[in-house]
Protein backbone atom coordinates (compact mmCIF):
# COMPACT_ATOMS: atom_id res chain seq x y z
CA UNK A 1 0.00 0.00 0.00
CA UNK A 2 1.49 3.15 -0.52
CA UNK A 3 1.27 6.04 1.48
CA UNK A 4 0.27 9.24 0.92
CA UNK A 5 2.20 12.34 2.69
CA UNK A 6 0.33 15.69 3.50
CA UNK A 7 1.21 19.05 5.36
CA UNK A 8 -1.21 19.43 8.31
CA UNK A 9 -1.87 21.95 10.56
CA UNK A 10 -1.65 20.43 14.37
CA UNK A 11 -4.70 23.15 15.18
CA UNK A 12 -6.57 20.92 13.31
CA UNK A 13 -5.87 17.22 15.23
CA UNK A 14 -7.39 16.49 18.36
CA UNK A 15 -6.83 13.71 20.90
CA UNK A 16 -8.90 10.95 21.29
CA UNK A 17 -11.19 12.29 24.23
CA UNK A 18 -11.48 15.48 22.49
CA UNK A 19 -12.43 13.67 19.22
CA UNK A 20 -15.04 11.61 21.17
CA UNK A 21 -16.47 14.74 22.52
CA UNK A 22 -16.99 16.72 19.51
CA UNK A 23 -18.76 13.94 17.72
CA UNK A 24 -21.29 12.91 20.89
CA UNK A 25 -19.59 9.49 21.26
CA UNK A 26 -17.55 7.63 24.21
CA UNK A 27 -14.18 6.82 23.56
CA UNK A 28 -14.67 3.57 23.52
CA UNK A 29 -16.94 4.17 20.51
CA UNK A 30 -14.77 6.17 18.61
CA UNK A 31 -12.04 2.90 19.03
CA UNK A 32 -14.63 0.76 17.50
CA UNK A 33 -14.82 2.83 14.58
CA UNK A 34 -11.23 3.43 14.37
CA UNK A 35 -10.83 -0.59 14.05
CA UNK A 36 -14.16 -1.01 11.57
CA UNK A 37 -12.42 1.88 9.67
CA UNK A 38 -15.41 4.22 9.96
CA UNK A 39 -12.94 6.95 11.09
CA UNK A 40 -9.04 7.08 9.80
CA UNK A 41 -6.82 8.25 12.60
CA UNK A 42 -3.95 10.65 12.04
CA UNK A 43 -0.65 8.48 13.45
CA UNK A 44 2.24 10.71 15.09
CA UNK A 45 4.00 10.82 18.56
CA UNK A 46 0.10 9.98 20.05
CA UNK A 47 -2.94 9.51 17.91
CA UNK A 48 -5.23 12.20 16.68
CA UNK A 49 -8.22 12.98 14.56
CA UNK A 50 -8.29 16.06 12.02
CA UNK A 51 -10.94 18.10 12.37
CA UNK A 52 -12.14 17.24 8.63
CA UNK A 53 -12.23 13.41 9.15
CA UNK A 54 -14.75 14.89 12.25
CA UNK A 55 -16.66 16.72 10.70
CA UNK A 56 -17.14 13.86 7.91
CA UNK A 57 -17.87 11.36 10.23
CA UNK A 58 -20.46 14.06 11.89
CA UNK A 59 -21.94 14.76 8.62
CA UNK A 60 -22.58 10.92 8.22
CA UNK A 61 -23.77 10.15 12.06
CA UNK A 62 -26.36 13.14 11.40
CA UNK A 63 -27.97 11.93 8.59
CA UNK A 64 -28.38 8.53 9.81
CA UNK A 65 -29.88 10.25 13.04
CA UNK A 66 -32.24 12.05 10.04
CA UNK A 67 -33.35 9.19 8.50
CA UNK A 68 -34.07 7.17 11.54
CA UNK A 69 -36.02 10.16 12.79
CA UNK A 70 -38.20 10.02 9.55
CA UNK A 71 -38.49 6.19 10.08
CA UNK A 72 -39.83 6.45 13.19
CA UNK A 73 -42.49 9.29 12.39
Amino acid sequence: MDEQRITIQVTDLLPPKKAAEYLGVTTMTLWRWVRDSKIIPVLLDHTYFHINELNRVKALKEEQNVKATRFLS
